[in-house]
């Protein structure tokens, strides 16, 4: 289940260079934009190019050592995106059979009903099957940047051991 709160979810993220708890100007919002994209689905085309753009961006975040989370924001994070990638699958087959047009009788108006139907499920750049596709891909790339980030957190967390077991020595010798 997605958590209500996305709070929590961020809690255990910081935005900025390794080492910096403070996020540069707007970046701080990546993963709440993210997420939230993700809740509102894919019948809104803005809220899937959002969560696509948003996974793109955690990642360049990540990779440039902007983005780094612990164990239990990373948990967090792969719990939500495990979510949708669960039944990505089932909803992507669900929505493909609407691609046919369904045989719903002779009239005008059935015959435009079904041809609607399809336009919704695969008509263009704003129905279902591309947005699914697009969400997708950008919880596979919020995937890849929480694994970056968890390294970002980690190497910062072992520089800050190192550099206090530095000065804890420097204080010993004196």
């Amino acid at each position: 289940m997605v958590p209500d709160d996305w709070e929590g979810v961020m809690g255990g993220s910081q935005f900025g260079a390794p080492g910096s708890f403070t996020p540069p100007a707007g970046e701080g919002d990546a993963g709440s934009n993210f997420l939230s994209g993700l809740l509102d689905g894919p019948t809104d085309s803005e809220a899937a190019k959002r969560v696509s753009e948003g996974g793109h961006h955690l990642k360049d975040l990540a990779q440039s050592g902007q983005f780094a989370v612990n164990e239990e924001g990373f948990q967090a994070y792969m719990k939500a995106c495990d979510f949708f990638l669960d039944g990505y699958n089932r909803m992507i087959v669900d929505v493909g059979l609407l691609t046919t047009a369904a045989n719903m009788g002779g009239s005008e108006y059935a015959k435009a009903v079904a041809t609607f139907n399809v336009k919704v499920a695969d008509g263009d750049e704003e129905s279902l099957i591309p947005n699914l596709i697009r969400m997708r891909d950008g919880v596979l790339q919020a995937r890849e940047a929480m694994a970056i980030a968890r390294k970002n957190y980690r190497e910062t967390e072992d520089a800050h051991s190192m550099t206090f077991a530095q000065l804890n020595k420097g204080l010993q010798e004196q």
